[in-house]
């Protein structure tokens, strides 16, 4: 049976909402804004360990179980925790430790729920010679660390996902390779990645290093992210392999899964770009209900749709969705699909940082065209009405060096805010404007799925639908494991269509902005 909560936020409501009143004039939107709420530099952060010659990351999440949304934030220094204050404030906090002491060095973060107990736990990435490690979560931020087999390279991305539908979360690391300042790749000298590595979630909760369930060729690409999408629709995760030096060592792969997490390249999926791509996003850019692909490049990100056959069309220019590569928006990193002024149409936003090393870019993008400004800008595309994006000032105005972006109503006002992390800094920034308060949905999972990462939600207004998958992986990162749906100019949404990672099906009802729906895996 379907357990369905409609619980009222402490959001502050929106007159008259009246759930029968269907003559009611449109809700009125304006244009979201981005503000600067929080900064924390290098200066306020922990640094145990050096932090330089790494990327950095930040996962979101409530980690003590209060209700509000808190992060951790992997750098080469020191991973380090923020709890929320209550009032949406991310706070420095030192009692968020791990195995009684700080936390090791990072190069990213993810925050999932791994041994079933309702709490989330931790995995961070670190440089080369060093192993990852999982943290488990006492429930209170308190984190019990264990190293991962194999792993003593430079592990980026942790992607979570029940890959071979057990009802537990494995785990994909992606690896690039940090003993060479480019120069190598160009040379010919360094030709291969360190070697991606998955993990499989045992039954005792320990994590077994089983990459060869992929081929052997595929797993030594520059990969920044393996982005978790069921690109087949069968039912299953398959995974997204962003690599940089594509043109040099590995274009961008797809690995289809049979649903037993034994893995295939899909040489003929018309995706795998030749790019510089440090993060691909999983979304449904055209509302047709299957999930499309946006990937981030030197030069400019690239929007792949989905064409439902399991083949994929560049669909950038036509939709609209270019960023433009000059000086201040050259090298696009970490990037997500959301409904950033809950308009009902997904937006894409993408932090932009300078690589730092200049002398380069002209010899690999074959041209000297390209310049690696120092100043870089991060983007936001707003979604429109009629299916194109525009390329909007929100007020996301900071220009220093960013990897990585992640996703969370932290502010518990109803509408997603961001988080970003770059060389060497976190910071959090609130979303104001656009239509106001959407409808939170929070999903209960099944065994060590909590969170039913992989489940699809399709939610009705009017004659529309729109899909969201729950999916938190990102750049370096974890979004929130929530998902945010805007209702726009109506008043409500009118149905919510959930299919369960095992194939299960749900329908719930209406739901109004400003309220949480919590449902339950049948």
């Amino acid at each position: 049976m379907l357990l369905l909560l409609l619980a009222c936020t402490d959001l502050d409501a929106t007159p008259g909402l009246d759930s029968d009143a269907v003559d009611e004039p449109p809700r009125t939107c304006e244009a979201p804004t981005l503000a600067l709420q929080n900064d924390f530099p290098l200066e306020t952060l922990p640094a145990t360990y050096d932090h330089r010659h790494t990327q950095q990351g930040v996962a979101l999440g409530d980690i003590d179980g209060d209700g509000w949304i808190d992060a951790i934030f992997g750098f080469g220094g020191g991973a380090a925790g923020f709890r929320n204050d209550g009032a949406g404030n991310l706070v420095f906090d030192s009692t968020i430790d791990m195995d009684g002491g700080p936390m090791p060095s990072g190069q990213g973060a993810a925050l999932a729920d791994l041994d079933g107990d309702d709490d989330l736990d931790l995995y961070i990435g670190r440089d080369r010679g060093w192993l990852a490690v999982i943290g488990i979560n006492d429930g209170t931020g308190h984190f019990t660390g264990t190293e991962l087999a194999g792993s003593a390279i430079a592990t980026m991305t942790g992607s979570f996902a029940d890959f071979d539908g057990d009802l537990d979360l494995d785990l994909f690391v992606g690896a690039t390779i940090t003993d060479t300042d480019g120069t190598g790749v160009i040379d010919g000298t360094v030709t291969q990645g360190d070697g991606d590595q998955f993990y499989i979630h045992e039954a005792d909760d320990t994590f077994t290093n089983r990459t060869d369930l992929f081929p052997v060729a595929d797993m030594f690409g520059w990969t920044f992210q393996g982005s978790p999408i069921d690109y087949d629709e069968d039912g299953d995760l398959d995974l997204y392999m962003a690599h940089d030096w594509g043109a040099y060592i590995q274009p961008n792969r797809m690995m289809r899964n049979d649903g037993h997490a034994n893995f295939t390249r899909d040489a003929d999926c018309t995706c795998e770009l030749v790019q510089y791509s440090m993060g691909a996003a999983v979304g449904d850019a055209n509302e047709d209900g299957v999930p499309d692909l946006f990937s981030t490049d030197i030069g400019g990100p690239e929007l792949q749709l989905n064409l439902g056959d399991g083949t994929f069309v560049d669909a950038t220019q036509a939709l609209g969705a270019t960023i433009p590569a000059n000086e201040t928006s050259l090298t696009s990193w970490g990037t997500s699909f959301v409904d950033l002024d809950q308009d009902s149409h997904m937006d894409l936003v993408a932090v932009h940082g300078q690589l730092g090393q200049p002398e380069l870019i002209g010899e690999a993008a074959g041209t000297d065209d390209m310049v690696d400004g120092e100043l870089q800008y991060d983007q936001v595309l707003l979604g429109q009405e009629d299916g194109s994006f525009f390329l909007a000032d929100v007020g996301f105005i900071d220009g220093e060096r960013k990897r990585a972006v992640a996703i969370g109503d932290l502010d518990r006002d109803g509408d997603p805010d961001l988080v970003t992390a770059g060389k060497y800094f976190m910071r959090q920034w609130r979303n104001d404007g656009g239509c106001g308060a959407g409808v939170r949905v929070l999903l209960e999972g099944k065994g060590k799925n909590r969170d039913a990462i992989g489940a699809k939600v399709t939610v009705g207004i009017g004659e529309r639908e729109i899909t969201q998958w729950m999916l938190p992986s990102t750049t370096f990162s974890s979004n929130a494991p929530e998902l945010y749906f805007g209702v726009g100019a109506a008043h409500r949404l009118d149905s919510i269509h959930v299919v369960w990672p095992d194939g299960t099906v749900s329908d719930s009802g209406e739901a109004l902005p400003g309220e949480t729906v919590e449902l339950a895996w049948p």
